[in-house]
């Protein structure tokens, strides 16, 4: 009777271990899942980030940006390269700083919003992932973002983006949502320039969402 009952537990255990499976990796509702991964990632209080975006020039794949980033708050710092120029920016609530390459010392923008505007992607990756309309949204897999295992979803929404709209066309979004706590980890935006119809491709990261990230004001 004990062996029995024995077997009896560990038959039932293993058809509960395998319905909470099941229910974890149950396709999910792909518009609902984005909208709720954009919500979760845009209400995070801080998180870190990269961004790499990619243009074909003249039929050659040229790099635009490569840099890395931390934000909290109304605070962002960045670090890496644009159009193969060093940058390293300091956005403290509406004051920009800039670290000058060669003399290393920091520079404050006269107008911090113009900064803001022409470095708009860059300080704030969450402005290439605002939306108008999802428009159809496509469950297309699963797969692993740094270890983590995310729903993979693609979309071609309307952007609302002034920037993106007047040099960019023919968006399409692939997200990467990880299936832990739906939250946005990835996201590939390809697109087309207005004037030649040439593809551009922006990849964005984000990791530490909602950890403690200091940032300060550098020493003039």
């Amino acid at each position: 009777m004990k062996k029995r009952g024995l077997w009896f537990l560990i038959g039932i255990s293993i058809v509960l271990l395998g319905g909470i499976i099941g229910w974890l990796n149950w396709p999910p509702d792909p518009t609902k899942l984005v909208t709720h991964g954009l919500e979760k990632l845009n209400a995070a209080p801080s998180f870190r980030y990269s961004l790499t975006q990619h243009q074909w020039v003249e039929g050659k794949d040229r790099v635009l940006a490569r840099v890395q980033g931390e934000k909290t708050g109304g605070n962002t710092r960045i670090l890496g390269e644009l159009t193969g120029s060093e940058v390293e920016l300091i956005k403290i609530g509406k004051s920009t700083f800039s670290k000058d390459p060669f003399s290393k010392k920091w520079i404050k923008f006269a107008n911090g919003q113009a900064a803001e505007e022409v470095f708009l992607a860059e300080l704030d990756p969450l402005s290439s992932l605002q939306m108008k309309e999802l428009g159809e949204v496509v469950l297309s897999g699963q797969g692993k973002v740094n270890e983590q295992k995310v729903w993979v979803c693609q979309l071609k929404p309307s952007v609302q983006n002034k920037m993106m709209e007047e040099f960019w066309t023919d968006f399409q979004y692939t997200l990467y949502i990880r299936k832990s706590d739906k939250t946005l980890v990835k996201a590939t935006i390809e697109a087309k320039n207005k004037a030649k119809s040439d593809p551009m491709t922006m990849t964005l990261e984000f990791w530490d969402i909602g950890k403690k990230i200091t940032i300060q004001a550098p020493t003039l």
